[in-house]
């Protein structure tokens, strides 16, 4: 057992104690391996190829463009040389300044003595001495012609120039030019102004809105509602003002206690209940604000006052236990008409379905501003107008 406890303390002191060579070179081929260094790319062996190609063209179009700059440069000087001769040759043959040339003076010219046929003799014995020449034919043709103008522009360089200015004027003649006029009667055609097709400002509605009527204070609603045709004109793109006639029916139930109808007549037995069933004629006047205009969809706001018309007005009394107490009904036509005693609020959206024709939906409210009818009770309504809107009166 000692031996195994000394072979186990033999390996625990080497291990603690390593003695490991160390290599710098060693870690540097490591970071090498880990990190290896991007490697360039070399330039393709036909890049070479195409360089010096291109450079051994440029070197033949050289060589063959530079022995006809030296032929260029011969010709100039020839030519030069014969510029100074002609001009001195000219010199004694030139115009004074107070002088008319021979050739304006006299048609019968010496030849011998004219400057034009000296340059036409020396053009000609240098077309003979340039023949010989080989390489610049054409080079020195064109130089010839421009020899001829410059000799021709320094003979006349010595004319002064001297304009004369008449008052009389000479009158163009007409002849064998048939001249004739017509005048043309009656009143001239009217141009026809430019027509801009404009969107029509009135707007005619069919409509039908249900709603619920019932009196303040009450609790209870009834199915109600009417039918009509309103009439729409437009004050700008965004206001309009809007009227029309409804036939409505104003259905509603109320507490005896709300039915305050003005007359002497005394119940001996109080009604508990009141039904009513009248025949209103609704005059609108309302103002539109379009909030939203877009190419199909509008949305709109209205607000205003409407005149209740009762044509007729039927209310039925029920009372408290099975026994007939007191009178069952009462009918009253046409005595109680009620102008702008009615505010409208709405909201109407609208959906364009060609130039002529949209519908829209309009939610609203009726809100009393007095008391309503026979019984004057408080009669507000709120329900949804459906309706058909045409442009009639469409402008062109």
């Amino acid at each position: 057992m000692k031996e195994g406890k000394d072979i186990d303390k033999l390996f625990k002191d080497g291990l603690e104690n390593p003695d490991l060579p160390f290599n710098d070179l060693d870690w540097d081929n490591l970071e090498e391996r880990l990190h290896p260094a991007p490697k360039r790319r070399g330039i393709p062996l036909f890049w070479y190829a195409a360089a010096a190609g291109i450079a051994a063209m440029l070197l033949i179009v050289f060589l063959l463009i530079k022995p006809n700059g030296k032929i260029e440069t011969i010709a100039r000087s020839k030519t030069g040389n014969r510029n100074q001769n002609n001009i001195e040759k000219s010199g004694d043959n030139a115009v004074k300044p107070n002088e008319v040339p021979e050739k304006q003076a006299d048609r019968g010219v010496n030849v011998a003595q004219n400057p034009l046929s000296i340059n036409r003799r020396s053009t000609e014995e240098g077309q003979k001495q340039d023949n010989k020449d080989i390489f610049a034919p054409n080079i020195e043709n064109s130089q010839k012609t421009e020899e001829i103008l410059e000799n021709n522009g320094n003979m006349l360089a010595g004319i002064p120039f001297k304009p004369e200015l008449s008052s009389t004027i000479n009158e163009v003649e007409f002849k064998e030019q048939p001249l004739s006029t017509k005048v043309e009667t009656g009143k001239p055609d009217r141009m026809k102004p430019l027509t801009v097709k404009q969107k029509s400002r009135f707007v005619l509605s069919i409509l039908a809105a249900p709603d619920l009527t019932s009196v303040q204070k009450s609790g209870q609603s009834s199915l109600s509602g009417g039918f009509g045709v309103e009439a729409t004109y437009a004050v700008t793109k965004r206001i309009s003002i809007t009227t029309g006639a409804v036939y409505a029916k104003k259905i509603y139930d109320s507490d005896f206690s709300l039915y305050k109808p003005n007359t002497t007549y005394f119940f001996s037995v109080t009604p508990s209940n009141i039904h009513a069933n009248c025949d209103v004629i609704d005059i609108p006047l309302n103002v539109n604000y379009k909030i939203f205009n877009g190419r199909r969809n509008s949305i709109s706001v209205s607000t205003g006052l409407s005149s209740y018309l009762m044509l007729k007005e039927q209310y039925t009394y029920s009372y408290d236990g099975a026994a007939y107490k007191g009178p069952k009904d009462y009918t009253v036509r046409n005595q109680n008409q009620h102008y702008l005693g009615i505010a409208n609020v709405g909201l109407e959206f609208e959906h364009k379905i060609n130039n002529n024709l949209s519908i829209s939906a309009k939610p609203f409210m009726k809100i009393p501003l007095t008391d309503i009818g026979y019984g004057n009770s408080r009669l507000s309504s709120t329900g949804v107008a459906v309706s058909v809107n045409m442009n009639l009166f469409k402008k062109n």
